[in-house]
């Protein structure tokens, strides 16, 4: 008999656990594609800053072979977020007086219109109903 009660007990507690769990954070995954030149672009990062003053946190992923995605855990709430999207490579001409041991310089290969916090006119709207796929072409 006592075996039997601590698994009813067990499975009790398992069950009001999951009830528990259910509500969630709130947090929604998010994907999607970057395309530069009419290419995917190779490698890169993407963030989202929420436009709405405490309406949620910014989020962000790397971006490889013009794809990206943001897990649930790591995601976002609903609502309309400002994109900055950023691509930097080394420098094919760096300064001749780089300090020894320093990493080579980088500059950045996107047009400020996507990759400057206070120039990107680029945007989405996550939402919990939709499937929060945006996909940005940069020309």
């Amino acid at each position: 008999m006592n075996l039997f009660l601590r698994t009813i007990c067990v499975l009790g507690f398992t069950l009001a656990m999951l009830s528990g769990c259910s509500k969630g954070t709130g947090r929604l995954a998010v994907k999607g594609s970057v395309s530069f030149k009419g290419l995917p672009l190779p490698h890169g990062n993407i963030q989202f800053f929420p436009l709405e003053e405490g309406k949620g946190e910014s989020a962000g992923a790397m971006i490889s072979k013009g794809s990206f995605e943001i897990p649930a855990s790591n995601g976002m709430l609903s609502g309309k977020y400002k994109v900055v999207i950023s691509c930097a490579e080394e420098m094919k001409n760096p300064p001749k007086n780089l300090a020894r041991g320093s990493s080579p310089p980088t500059e950045e290969k996107l047009p400020p219109e996507f990759s400057s916090f206070e120039k990107t006119k680029a945007t989405a709207e996550v939402t919990s109903t939709g499937k929060n796929i945006f996909d940005f072409i940069i020309p």
